[in-house]
């Protein structure tokens, strides 16, 4: 991808010359009055949001450029469809306060001011009006999503399925409940304002006002804990997550609590592995336990965070209800009005497939759970990686017609023609047996349980991006040593997760590019299995050197011309003056690294002229792909043409 292209393209796409002229002549004229010029129709009322925006405490400046006391509070808003705005009220209503439009963007919305020190308060809204941006909304913003409010807002778009339908009236009332008892019953805060909405309350940023002394107060107490409104909102996050994802509730002598889970496991047990154990913990310490061989339920025991524990046997156990084994063997556990002891159990769980205790990740979306052959795990929330703000994860050319995208540093997955072609995990594991490093992936129809959603176009930005919900169930990953072969352990490693892929490919990658090496002799040709062009290579000005470690055992580095957007590099090892190791990076448009080690012939390096030059010619010499984690690939560059190497 070319940002820069890129940019120009935004900044073409939103506003043509004609149009942006007619509307410069229309405001020249009074047309931004509010009646209009045709047929003397109002015009119609502009979809904005309003509101107070306070951290709780005085803040000097905010954005750069901005400062409250001038009235130039800068609040950035998402619709679930549409390109951010930014608030407009420049050197105009009170200080404190936003006034932001909504044009193009669809509700429901979410809301950002960022502070001088580099956090965030964010807040929500179901529709146009009213929208207080403060230290309350930001909580609340964090137990309505279950997310860190920064990073929600960051990853809010038409993507963010989850989180789009839980901004609901409805249950922006019940995270402020849930707000405001946490903030009475654990931090002493007393929420002087009541049940005044945190999002919609008409209020005054001073001393006296009883939304805003709220915030004072609870200021005061983060101050006293050595926390921050981040470290509070993170942390009512990660509780509301997990009841989120998945939770029961538990009623024990008429009191009744949410049991949410934290981790679960099913392993088998030691003593007899033909009973499956089901673990669930939740964040308090309480556990559930179920046992089971094969679909008979043993056993359910309900340990309290008191330590309290009720227990039932086989038909003892009333009220519960096991599914039918998924693909990815996980399974549906449903309580109604269940009875283990005197504890009432209501809801569903999810039993796991067989493997450790995987945790609860605090996000929807970009995730992924790995369990190797050891029932070892790595499991993480991954960090969109887009310029657009769209929440997913960016990807573009791996050689043409093939597209790569790279999750973290955890995993690949390639595209070839809109089909999944691969998905390699990139972090070693180690053969118990052999010590050695091993390599998991998965190719074409191995990779059973991938599912690659339906393109979507996307035009919001400018250019034409691709968007493509990718789907990981229970997907089985090979053991590879890292040179590809096949390696002595025979399990699989498991693979669950979800992810966006963007994908954009510029137009110029798709057509022939210039030749930079015209009236040069001193040039070669590279040739991709899967390119349609061959690129010719010559060498930039002062880009060659060699470096001599013994007679005949040199190192060639060679940086090359190429057509545009290409910059190859060349690595040669000559041992005894023969070529023992090629490696190319660059060297064809359509991308890829390529290699020879042990099969580097066709090369022929010539004797040393009298200043010390030596010519080094190709002569269709054949190197392999380079794919993640330095595992062979199927596809090849073949080499023909000479460049002198320059003397050591």
């Amino acid at each position: 991808m070319r940002a820069r292209n890129v940019l120009f393209g935004v900044l073409r796409g939103r506003c043509g010359v004609l149009t942006c002229t007619v509307a410069v002549l229309v405001a020249a004229c009074g047309g931004g009055g509010t009646t209009s010029d045709v047929d003397g129709q109002p015009s119609p009322v502009r979809a904005e949001l309003t509101g107070i925006v306070t951290p709780g405490y005085v803040v000097e400046n905010n954005e750069p450029g901005s400062s409250p006391i001038q009235g130039r509070i800068v609040v950035s808003a998402k619709g679930s469809r549409g390109i951010i705005r930014s608030s407009d009220n420049y050197g105009a209503g009170r200080a404190n306060e936003h006034r932001t439009g909504l044009t193009d963007l669809d509700p429901p919305y979410m809301l950002r001011n960022a502070l001088v020190d580099g956090s965030f308060l964010v807040s929500v809204a179901t529709e146009p009006g009213r929208a207080n941006v403060t230290a309350l909304t930001t909580l609340l913003v964090a137990q309505l999503l279950g997310a860190d409010p920064a990073s929600a807002f960051d990853s809010y778009s038409g993507s963010a399925t989850a989180n789009i339908a839980r901004i609901t009236d409805a249950r922006i009332a019940e995270a402020q409940t849930a707000v405001t008892a946490y903030l009475q019953d654990v931090l002493g805060v007393e929420v002087q304002s009541g049940t005044a909405s945190f999002t919609q309350a008409v209020f005054e940023a001073r001393d006296g006002d009883p939304m805003y002394d709220t915030m004072v107060a609870l200021n005061a107490r983060l101050t006293a804990d050595g926390i921050t409104l981040t470290d509070l909102s993170q942390t009512l996050a990660a509780q509301a997550r997990l009841c989120l994802a998945e939770s029961i509730t538990v009623t024990v002598g008429g009191q009744s609590s949410r049991f949410c889970t934290a981790t679960k496991s099913g392993l088998p047990e030691t003593a007899d592995p033909t009973v499956m154990a089901y673990v669930f913990t939740d964040p308090n310490g309480a556990t559930l336990t179920l046992r089971l061989r094969g679909n008979d339920l043993l056993t359910e025991r309900y340990v309290s965070a008191e330590g309290v524990a009720y227990d039932c046997s086989a038909a003892g156990c009333t009220g519960l209800v096991i599914g039918t084994p998924a693909g990815d063997l996980s399974r549906a556990a449903t309580f109604t009005d269940a009875r283990i002891g005197s504890a009432v159990l209501n809801g569903s769980l999810t039993l796991p497939a067989p493997g450790p205790a995987i945790p609860v990740l605090p996000c929807d979306n970009n995730r992924y759970a790995l369990v190797y052959p050891d029932f070892s795990l790595a499991a993480e929330c991954i960090d969109a990686s887009d310029p657009f703000g769209i929440g997913g994860m960016f990807g573009g050319n791996a050689g043409l017609p093939r597209t790569g995208f790279t999750f973290g540093g955890a995993l690949t997955v390639y595209v070839e023609n809109g089909e999944l072609l691969s998905i390699t995990a990139l972090r070693p594991y180690t053969d118990p047996g052999t010590g050695q490093p091993v390599i998991f992936k998965c190719v074409g129809a191995e990779c059973a349980g991938a599912v690659l959603g339906a393109p979507e176009l996307n035009y919001d930005y400018g250019p034409e991006l691709t968007l493509r919900s990718l789907t990981l169930t229970g997907v089985q990953l090979r053991a590879l040593n890292a040179d590809g072969t096949p390696a002595t352990l025979t399990d699989a490693a498991t693979l669950q997760g979800s992810f966006l892929t963007i994908e954009y490919i510029d137009p110029a990658e798709l057509s022939p590019q210039p030749n930079h090496c015209l009236g040069t002799t001193d040039h070669f040709f590279a040739q991709a299995s899967f390119a349609p062009t061959v690129t010719d290579i010559c060498p930039a000005p002062g880009g060659k050197t060699t470096t001599q470690y013994g007679a005949g055992d040199l190192d060639v580095v060679l940086f090359g011309y190429a057509p545009v957007g290409v910059n190859p590099r060349v690595d040669l090892q000559i041992r005894g003056g023969v070529a023992t190791r090629i490696e190319v990076s660059g060297g064809s448009y359509s991308g890829g690294n390529f290699l020879c080690t042990t099969d580097c012939s066709n090369v022929v390096v010539g004797v040393p002229n009298g200043a010390g030059e030596r010519t080094v010619t190709f002569n269709g010499a054949v190197l392999h792909e380079i794919e993640p984690a330095n595992v062979p690939g199927t596809r090849t560059m073949t080499l023909n043409g000479s460049f002198v190497a320059p003397p050591p």
